[in-house]
Formats: structure tokens, sequence, C-alpha cells
């Protein structure tokens, strides 16, 4: 199913490679994930779906009305695998599991701990959905949907 999902995209997309798709999903997770902590709606921006970034935007903005921060570091990427492959009409839709180890931790105002523990590492499992027009001459895929598995 992955495998003919690839080859469709590719048909559409002769440019299209899986491995530098991924390689280029990985850095974007990572971008994501540090600028969704910082708060940095303008690097969000060009990476996420109108959705997703209306999201985002959203949990930033109560986050900054609440008066607390947040530090996100990513330890490790352990793995970035893609697991759904599509093609509808001209739109590439690819679905990646990221398993990474995060450290988290969110702050008042006064710097203490609301929640997290800067210092313990977490194991994270996000399922992301980039998606892009393959007929556009932007190469540049965006991510329409996180969320993380059942």
């Amino acid at each position: 199913d992955i495998r003919a999902g690839l080859m469709r995209i590719r048909m559409a997309d002769p440019a299209f490679s899986p491995r530098q798709f991924v390689t280029g999903a990985k850095a974007a997770f990572e971008m994501v994930v540090e600028a969704f902590a910082a708060g940095d709606t303008a690097t969000l921006r060009p990476l996420l779906g109108d959705d997703v970034y209306d999201e985002f935007a959203d949990v930033i903005r109560a986050r900054i009305a609440a008066k607390e921060s947040v530090e996100t570091t990513i330890v490790a990427l352990d793995s970035a695998d893609i697991v759904s492959a599509t093609l509808n009409a001209s739109t590439a839709r690819l679905t990646i599991k990221f398993v990474s180890q995060q450290m988290s931790v969110t702050r008042d105002a006064s710097g203490a701990e609301v929640e997290g523990e800067p210092e313990a590492a977490v194991r994270v499992i996000d399922l992301w959905t980039f998606a892009r027009n393959t007929r556009s001459i932007d190469p540049n895929w965006a991510v329409v949907e996180t969320r993380t598995p059942d």
C-alpha cells in the first residue's frame, strides 16, 4: 500500500525521493517542535498548513495569556518512518511516524515548574501528515495534521 502510494507520487512528481523526503521531514519536525516551544509563529507559518498553524497559534496565545513558557529539547530522534503515502488528484500526502526522546517543562511567570520535568527524557510518538501539490513549483511540504497513535 505504501509502496504503491510512493510510486503514484513519484509518477506525479519525478523529482520526489522518499529518502530526501524523510530527511526533510526530520528537519521540519525538529524546527516545528522547537519553534512551537519558543512560541515562534513566524518560523511555524511556512511549515504548517492553515488548520495546524491556527491550532498551534491558539495554544501559543493561550500560553502567553497564562504567562507560561515551555522549554522542549529533542534528546534523540529515534526513528522517522513513512506509514502512509497517497496521491489524491495532484495532492500528495505522506504520514510519518516520529519516535523521539524529549525533555519538556512548562514554567509559570516566576519560573516555577507547572508541568513536566526538565531533566527527564520521555519517549514521544507522533504521526505527522505532510501534504504538497505536485503541480506546484514550490518544492516544500506543509504539515497538515499532527496526532498521536491510538
